[in-house]
């Protein structure tokens, strides 16, 4: 499966291939600073058992780290939605809420409380997540629905 199964040809859509590459990047330094989250409910295992862990790595400035990551990570999103040709649902309910809910997830997690950095490791994804997805889905509805006319041809990001 993939953007063959949607019958999406990235080869040959330079606008999906831009919105694919940014999603996924916007993903992945999602990823890391979830991880770098759930890698401190460890941390005093790692330097028991002599791990190097990206924790270990950034434990007098994680907060730091992870708003370098959160200050990449939403701008990333919104480029997928500039290629892709996204209304302004997507980028104040995707972007809107990612940006909120990372924000608050950053400035309230103690990063020496176990328990608490479960619980933002685990709810913070869900406030995260959801609020992206529910952007997108709101926007794919008011596009389809003709609440706002779509963008005719995707903004490239190549200039």
């Amino acid at each position: 499966m993939g953007f063959p199964a949607l019958g999406i040809d990235l080869l040959n859509n330079g606008a999906a291939l831009e919105a694919a590459a940014a999603l996924y990047a916007s993903c992945v330094t999602w990823t890391v600073l979830y991880d770098m989250i759930y890698a401190h409910m460890d941390i005093k295992d790692d330097v028991a058992a002599g791990i190097k862990s990206i924790a270990l790595r950034h434990e007098k400035n994680t907060k730091a780290v992870l708003s370098a990551l959160a200050a990449v990570q939403v701008p990333l999103l919104a480029a997928a939605g500039v290629a892709a040709g996204s209304g302004p649902i997507f980028f104040i309910g995707s972007c809107g809420s990612a940006a909120v809910s990372l924000g608050l997830m950053i400035w309230k997690v103690q990063l020496k409380n176990v328990q608490n950095c479960w619980w933002w490791f685990k709810n913070g994804c869900l406030l995260t997540g959801g609020g992206i997805t529910l952007g997108m889905l709101l926007d794919y509805v008011a596009q389809t629905t003709g609440f706002y006319k779509p963008v005719e041809e995707p903004v490239s990001l190549e200039s």
